[in-house]
């Protein structure tokens, strides 16, 4: 990585540039990174990431929600 500020876009470029062979992001991340972390800062990571995840939820919920209603489904929440 280049010094400087890290955006988000640089710190992914850099993650997939060097993923092994068969592709593990996840082993990656986690010897390369992780460790690199303070606990405080792990848990601020968590917290983001979990926050995106139920974001992504939304959307594709809300997507599928569209779909129908667009072949002439009613949905409503129970």
């Amino acid at each position: 990585m280049a010094k400087g500020k890290v955006t988000p876009s640089v710190l992914v470029n850099t993650i997939r540039l060097n993923q092994n062979n068969n592709k593990s992001l996840k082993a990656l991340f986690s010897n390369q990174f992780l460790g690199k972390f303070s606990v405080d800062e792990l848990e601020a990571l968590q917290k983001s990431i979990n926050k995106d995840l139920k974001k992504r939820e939304g959307r594709v919920i809300q997507e599928k929600i569209n779909f129908l209603e667009m072949h002439g489904f009613k949905v409503q929440k129970s």
